[in-house]
């Protein structure tokens, strides 16, 4: 019941901005699964999406602590690589708008929403080195999304993530 109002709102919404100059669309971020929310489960998203009409105006922001509390592994070797193979597959990459980075202060699978500095958290700095340098999300951007602290300000953690990126 839900997701049907999620999609009729959406419907609504994009209708209303249909115009030649005006291009406008509606971002999805999946959900850690916490309480009764929607879209922690990558099939839940696609669910939506595929009921709007102009399924080309809906996208999706990736939220890297809400897919690891959902149970999505990124902390595990080759879990970065799998997560996206699964979204492509269940949602397709093409909806892929956008990343919010962030640690998990959480252990995998356990539906809270509770972002962390990156390195901090229960994810690690491994997942985010796979992330920063994985070539599907090369023209994505990547939105540092975390508490920040003294002493682990954001530049801090711009800095740590260029520093993991790879040389091409």
């Amino acid at each position: 019941m839900q997701q049907e109002k999620i999609d009729h709102k959406i419907d609504a919404c994009l209708s209303r901005y249909m115009t030649v100059f005006l291009y406008v669309g509606s971002v999805l971020e999946n959900m850690s699964g916490q309480g009764s929310t929607v879209g922690g489960k990558f099939s839940e998203l696609k669910s939506i999406i595929d009921k709007v009409r102009d399924q080309r105006r809906v996208g999706v922001c990736l939220d890297t602590c809400h897919a690891f509390a959902a149970g999505y592994d990124l902390a595990a070797e080759g879990g970065v690589t799998a997560m996206l193979d699964q979204f492509d597959q269940e949602v397709g990459l093409r909806h892929l708008k956008a990343v919010h980075l962030n640690d998990s202060k959480g252990k995998l699978g356990c539906n809270l929403d509770r972002h962390e500095d990156i390195g901090k958290g229960n994810i690690g700095i491994s997942a985010f080195r796979d992330i920063v340098n994985e070539p599907r999300l090369d023209n994505i951007p990547l939105i540092l999304e975390t508490p920040g602290r003294p002493g682990f300000e954001y530049a801090e953690q711009i800095e740590l993530l260029h520093s993991l990126c790879e040389k091409k």
